[in-house]
């Protein structure tokens, strides 16, 4: 290199091409790794939601809860202050 510059036909420009191509492997196994971190995270959070009342339930059990809740608070709004 001289002056900041690659000299041609000195076999500098394939270190540089090899370390282009490395960079690009580490650059996809970053990508892969966040991608994994990610789906690890959407398979927790639809674990959770299975687990919260509400959410993923069939219809007869999210009946039976909100009759139930709504006796509960018809049992709240009868209390003397």
């Amino acid at each position: 290199m001289t002056g900041g510059k690659i000299m041609a036909g000195t076999g500098a420009g394939t270190g540089v091409t090899e370390m282009a191509a490395l960079m690009g492997a580490t650059v996809e196994a970053a990508a892969n790794a966040q991608a994994m971190g990610l789906s690890l995270l959407k398979a927790e959070m639809a674990a959770l939601a299975q687990m919260m009342p509400g959410q993923g339930s069939d219809p007869v059990t999210e009946a039976r809860r909100a009759a139930e809740e709504a006796e509960i608070e018809a049992g709240f709004d009868n209390m003397p202050v």
